[in-house]
């Protein structure tokens, strides 16, 4: 699972609960994951012992706070020695920085040994590791992707060796009896191993530094080892610390004062955790966990237009302008010319996979994005904002208009935010009236006619209460289609969107049945919907809990919203990362660690309450 990340827009790295190298995503977040395995090993040369530093193993690891900027960092101790791993990806090179630093009570006399094995562009055959004696560095490569690795000190010796194919398990056996065979080039599924020999004088620090340069040709990669070399190498590691612990402090923060110091981390956490998935393009990815390929055969790293645009609200509340202006552009970029939005796209901005038939329609997908247009505008109040995104919702606006049943004048039946039903449902309904509404005074602040849209918008609306509300039960249908008692916390999320105002009777009388009905009644949290198998049955959502943490809000219970949001905090991870969703028996995270989804919609009601606090007045959405 992964623990700790840390990125600049193209280079992703992730670290897992072992302490080692998850992912390596490169050019952009979630594009490509080009690592099959990293590990550091130690060999005892005085007494023939060797371990790698993962578990289980003889060595035994700590559990380390996140350093400034939520830096990955893990910590060992073996037979005595403290060996402390750091991780880095500069903020404006294209470089890793692994340090490792290792302290003795006594002189002993090691090898450190690093094993690398990629998959460049995720695929394990055709590539080549060599060892460039020239320049003190070993490459790997494949098409137009290069990665060179090199050390300060300079590595004593290294082999290429090869993985997998003709019954072999990895080079990373040629480091166990101490001895590299330091064979210099390899092809096919490569792989390699550096190493260091290490003298340990008691108690004084010893610090090996383990650089990767990536670049999309040979020279692009090489310049920056270059660059390193010239002067102390240390200041790499010490600029990327500075400018983390910088960056999040000078976020504007105004939290709420009696927020617990775990919820404020969090906070912190969840603003590093969008920059990061935020590509250089403005792709925004659902999740750099890459887990689910094993369970449902795909992987979350994806940009879905639902998510990127929370997300980019997210971004505008903590003044993360230019990140959600990047979004805004890339979705404009990846628009359909019909106006609405495929199922996802990779974060190159290519189309990505579906499980769905043509024409691969959430519409709420395309609401949720013009939407996030008007958000940020209201944020950054920048008219030639609307001027340059204009054409996104323009077309977006129009497809919306258009996609309609005419028999009952509601948005025509397309896949739920959930992507299980086709169907009417009542969020994406609430998702086309707002985005209908927000794209008439997107109209009318740049002098076009906005009466169109907004007539559809008050036909949409009165169409939703005649057919999706359930005088019966005394709440909104979860689909056109349905009958009965069937819960669903997306309905909190349609109110939200403005479906009814919050000061109707009704609006309470929703939010207290999905409540009674969905909330866990082990470990507390809020479940998607009735019946909800996927990864256990009716775990609570992180989302769904807080849209609930927000609609109490919004009904007059900023106590019932701070508690939502503390029950929030007390289920991430040490290190302050959410999961999408929680086991409902035990607590532990399932799916997608750590989901951006969850982490901006954290930000975004963390902001709500503050400013409920502060003017206890229910702001637009």
């Amino acid at each position: 699972m992964i623990t700790q990340l840390t990125g600049n827009g193209r280079v992703l790295l992730t670290v897992n609960e072992k302490g080692e190298w998850n992912d390596l995503f490169y050019p952009y977040p979630g594009q490509f994951q080009h690592l099959r395995e990293a590990r550091l090993g130690l060999f005892d040369a005085d007494n023939q012992g060797f371990v790698w530093l993962r578990e289980p193993t003889s060595a035994r690891r700590e559990t380390r706070t996140p350093r400034p900027g939520n830096a990955p960092e893990s910590a060992w101790e073996w037979d005595g020695t403290k060996v402390v791993v750091g991780d880095h990806v500069h903020p404006n090179h294209d470089l890793v920085i692994r340090s490792v630093r290792l302290t003795s009570p006594r002189e002993r006399h090691l090898r450190l040994f690093a094993y690398q094995c990629l998959q460049i562009a995720e695929s394990m055959y055709q590539e080549t590791a060599y060892l460039d004696p020239e320049r003190s560095a070993l490459v790997h490569y494949k098409h137009g992707y290069y990665f060179e690795f090199f050390g300060e000190p300079t590595f004593s010796h290294a082999t290429c060796g090869e993985h997998t194919l003709k019954g072999l398990r990895g080079t990373y056996v040629d480091a166990e009896d101490g001895v590299l065979h330091r064979r210099t080039i390899s092809h096919g599924a490569a792989d390699s191993v550096l190493q260091w020999d290490l003298t340990l004088k008691p108690n004084e620090e010893n610090l090996v530094y383990l650089f990767l340069a990536l670049g999309e040709s040979f020279d692009a990669a090489d310049r920056i080892r270059k660059y390193v070399r010239i002067g102390d190498v240390r200041r790499f590691e010490n600029e990327s610390e500075a400018f983390w612990g910088s960056w999040i402090t000078r976020r504007p923060t105004y939290l709420p004062p009696d927020l617990s110091a775990r919820a404020k981390a969090l906070y912190d956490s969840s603003v590093l955790v969008m920059r990061h998935t935020t590509g250089s393009n403005g792709s925004i990815i659902a999740s750099p966990d890459t887990r689910s390929l094993a369970v449902g055969g795909d992987s979350y790293n994806y940009c879905w237009w639902r998510d990127g645009g929370y997300v980019s609200k997210a971004m505008d509340e903590a003044g993360l302008y230019e990140y959600a202006h990047r979004f805004l552009e890339f979705a404009l970029h990846c628009q359909t010319e019909e106006g609405f939005f495929l199922h996802r796209h990779f974060p190159d901005g290519a189309v990505g996979s579906t499980w769905h038939p043509p024409p691969f329609i959430q519409i709420d997908q395309t609401a949720t994005v013009i939407s996030a247009v008007w958000h940020h505008f209201k944020r950054r109040a920048d008219l030639d904002v609307l001027l340059d995104l204009w054409p996104l919702v323009k077309r977006g606006a129009a497809f919306l208009t258009k996609f309609r049943d005419p028999a009952t004048g509601l948005p025509a039946a397309s896949y739920d935010l959930w992507e299980e039903r086709k169907a009417v449902h009542t969020y994406s309904t609430a998702c086309v009236l707002h985005a209908l509404e927000r794209s008439a005074r997107i109209a009318e602040e740049l002098g076009k006619d906005p009466n169109g849209w907004r007539s559809a918008a008050q036909e949409i609306r009165g169409a939703a209460i005649a057919h999706l509300w359930d005088e019966e039960h005394g709440r909104f249908r979860r689909s056109l289609d349905e009958t009965g008692d069937h819960l669903d916390a997306s309905v909190l999320l349609a109110l939200k969107l403005g479906l009814l105002p919050w000061a109707d009777p009704r609006s309470r009388l929703v939010v207290d049945a999905i409540e009674k009905r969905l909330w866990s009644p082990k470990i507390g949290g809020l479940a998607r919907y009735e019946g909800d198998q996927y990864y256990g049955r009716e775990n609570p959502w992180i989302i769904c809990t807080l849209w609930l943490a927000e609609a109490r809000l919004n009904l007059g219970e900023p106590l019932r919203c701070q508690e939502l949001i503390e029950w929030v905090a007390s289920h991430a991870s040490p290190t302050y990362l959410l999961p999408e969703q929680v086991d409902a028996e035990t607590g532990e995270p399932k799916s997608a660690v750590p989901l951006v989804w969850s982490h901006s919609t954290y930000v975004d009601v963390v902001h709500k309450l503050q400013r409920a606090l502060q003017t206890p007045t229910q702001v637009e959405e």
